[in-house]
């Protein structure tokens, strides 16, 4: 009877943990909503610098960094033709779904609570919106804000704008190329820019060389990194492995987010059960066991 309960309590077990493993991602529903911009944010001063969190994966190929100024851009092309890099081998792989751009040369966004300005809107409409907003600024004197650790806008100064461009304009002043994929600030990237991402970084010429960024540099540019390094490693490298490298060279440590915050904890755990999922999706897509988009794959892994 003894060895019956002790049987019967560790099968019992074991279904719960199967349960936990094998449920649905956490549900962001009731905490992604937009939130209506308000402010140019001051993302990055016009300096010849290399950018914030400015990181090199030489064994992949690619380099990522918080968002650049103009004259950071200078400074990235600079210290990666230092490396036998050529600026029309470098792709800058923008990853802001939030408006963003050049005024004066200084890095700005218009920024929203939580950096949601622009959730749930489709690429073309936050390019349209994107270029309208930037070209609104010319000629006028435009107030920049600094954010504080809390995240409220702080007014850090006035300029008149002679010059407002598209990071893409900006990208072809220096011969860079240039790809976006918009991406909600905080979370795991939406399947269909997962899907753009992958689809088009397929048939990448072997001498590429990409630079990803995002605002601070940080979660969004991990998270795209690591995916790259998953596409190019996943076969030989764990999740683990990638992950502690990407950790290593100055991206976040992805798998072992925590905040205090109840809601960017359910945004770290769901990302943590994309970020596994898509590893075992990438390694099964190559391997010919499965063919689905990441988006079918996901209806039938929730």
């Amino acid at each position: 009877m003894k060895i019956w309960k002790i049987v019967t309590g560790v099968l019992v077990f074991s279904q719960i943990s199967l349960g936990v493993a094998l449920a649905a991602a956490p549900s962001l529903d009731k905490i992604v909503k937009p939130s209506k911009g308000y402010v140019w944010r001051l993302d990055a001063a016009n300096k010849l610098r290399l950018p914030r969190s400015w990181r090199v994966d030489d064994a992949n190929r690619m380099s990522g960094s918080g968002q650049p100024s103009i004259l950071n851009l200078a400074a990235l092309t600079q210290e990666l033709q230092k490396q036998g890099i050529q600026p029309k081998q470098v792709i800058l792989v923008d990853l802001r779904q939030e408006d963003h751009g050049y005024l004066n040369g200084t890095a700005v966004s218009w920024y929203g609570d939580n950096n949601w300005a622009n959730v749930g809107k489709s690429d073309a409409a936050i390019r349209k919106e994107e270029v309208r907003r930037l070209e609104k600024e010319e000629n006028r004197e435009t107030p920049y804000y600094h954010l504080d650790k809390k995240k409220k806008p702080h007014y850090k100064g006035t300029e008149k704008v002679q010059a407002a461009l598209t990071e893409q304009q900006a990208a072809a002043l220096f011969g860079l190329g240039y790809a976006r994929f918009a991406s909600t600030d905080h979370t795991w990237p939406e399947p269909a820019e997962v899907d753009a991402f992958l689809q088009w970084q397929k048939n990448l010429p072997a001498d590429v060389w990409l630079h990803f960024h995002c605002q601070a540099g940080k979660g969004r540019t991990t998270a795209y990194m690591i995916m790259r390094d998953i596409w190019l490693n996943g076969q030989q490298d764990s999740l683990e492995t990638i992950c502690a490298r990407q950790h290593a060279l100055g991206g976040q440590d992805v798998l072992h987010m925590t905040h205090k915050e109840g809601w960017r904890q359910t945004i770290d755990d769901q990302k943590i059960y994309r970020l596994k999922q898509f590893y075992t999706y990438v390694k099964e897509l190559q391997q010919g066991k499965i063919t689905q988009s990441w988006t079918d794959y996901l209806k039938e892994n929730p």
